[in-house]
């Protein structure tokens, strides 16, 4: 970390009415911070006395004496700061309300300045006693008291304000990310909905089919039947959960795959590359059907000869990768966006990872290749971002 940013972290922490900004800044960027104030407050007070003497003052021997003081009653603050809150706890501090930390953070202050003018006193009286004042007197603790409750009431309010102002900041974020979060949630379910719909001419084809085979083909018909009813099942309960599997998304596809290959007899060949350990891996359900589909009705089906689908799943420590390629007709010009389904795919590929998933759509020669990253880490719920970075050059769902 580069040293004015750092230094300009620890001005931001060192203002803060929260205590634990603090520990987000090295102890090294704070120090020099409380350095440079001190520093400031022992120029001004010697300005101050000068002034008010008529240049009369020995100016070296005040600046001195100033400077001295107050870097013994500003380091001893910031200890005293420091040890209060190892002991009471940061969280703990954080979570009282603005004026019970605007006092406890003055009483921190009047600690402070009660250890630091002894020891600058000390300090003083080593190199001339004339400058060694009686600190145990009354003159000296009524002095003390009259200048820390001028400090401490500026101080007070200045936190208290602070204070107020990042409550209600941190109220409003809380209710804007309530709001976004409600808002993913319904689309996610509105999306959700839309691709398990079941098309209606995939249906009624389906049963027509059936019906023809009843009497010449009935294994077949049986057959037809059975993985209707999986799919039916399967695409029914994605569209209620708000987690599924890899595995269980394929076997969705593979369902779908084999009424179709049923239709289109020979015409249609399908392979899947999908690792066993793989197959467990967290996928929000109905991502891989509307890719399949896509892939079917515009590359295999307008092929006369038909053509092949293959699916394949990839994984890192980060990205699952999943690719449905087909060697099809191919896109044209006027389907090079994947139409209705893959629209809402890339809208709800928004609303569960935040713009974090990538779709691209490339050109096999023959046939169409679609591309999906995703970040691996879980969703916990439609609102969930996983962190994980994607390579560049892929075009964003």
């Amino acid at each position: 970390m580069s040293l004015l940013p750092t230094l300009r972290q620890a001005w931001a922490a060192w203002w803060s009415p929260r205590y634990s900004c603090s520990a987000q800044v090295p102890l090294w960027a704070t120090l020099t911070v409380t350095l440079l104030w001190n520093t400031a407050i022992g120029l001004a007070l010697t300005a101050f006395i000068w002034v008010l003497s008529g240049g009369r003052a020995d100016l070296g021997r005040s600046l001195w004496m100033n400077l001295l003081t107050a870097h013994c009653i500003g380091f001893s603050i910031f200890a005293v700061i420091g040890a209060a809150g190892r002991i009471v706890g940061e969280a703990r501090i954080d979570g009282w309300p603005g004026r019970r930390r605007g006092w406890f953070f003055s009483l921190l202050v009047l600690a402070g300045v009660f250890v630091g003018y002894p020891i600058a006193f000390v300090l003083i009286g080593i190199i001339d006693e004339r400058f060694a004042p009686r600190w145990f007197s009354g003159w000296f603790v009524g002095s003390v008291l009259l200048v820390w409750a001028a400090l401490s009431l500026l101080f007070w309010r200045f936190y208290a304000d602070r204070a107020r102002i990042a409550e209600a900041e941190n109220a409003r974020a809380v209710e804007r990310a309530r709001a976004e979060r409600l808002e993913r949630q319904a689309l996610d379910a509105q999306l959700r909905t839309l691709q398990a719909q079941i098309e209606p001419h995939f249906l009624f084809n389906t049963l027509a089919n059936v019906v023809s085979l009843v009497d010449s083909q009935p294994a077949d018909a049986k057959r037809m039947l059975e993985r209707l009813i999986d799919l039916l099942r399967n695409a029914l309960s994605a569209s209620r959960a708000q987690h599924a599997t890899l595995g269980q998304e394929a076997e969705l596809v593979r369902a779908y795959l084999e009424i179709l290959a049923i239709r289109m007899g020979a015409r249609l060949r399908y392979e899947f590359a999908i690792d066993e350990a793989l197959r467990a891996l967290p996928l929000a359900p109905m991502l891989l059907q509307p890719l399949v589909e896509n892939a079917i009705h515009h590359g295999l089906e307008p092929k006369i000869e038909g053509g092949s689908l293959f699916v394949r799943a990839t994984s890192d420590d980060s990205l699952v990768q999943i690719v449905v390629e087909d060697d099809g007709v191919g896109f044209g010009l006027t389907t090079r966006g994947g139409g209705v389904g893959l629209a809402n795919l890339r809208a709800r590929l928004d609303a569960l990872y935040a713009g974090r998933a990538r779709l691209s759509i490339e050109d096999a020669r023959p046939g169409t290749r679609v591309r999906l990253l995703l970040p691996r880490a879980p969703l916990s719920a439609p609102d969930a971002a996983p962190a994980a970075s994607l390579p560049a050059g892929l075009e964003a769902a």
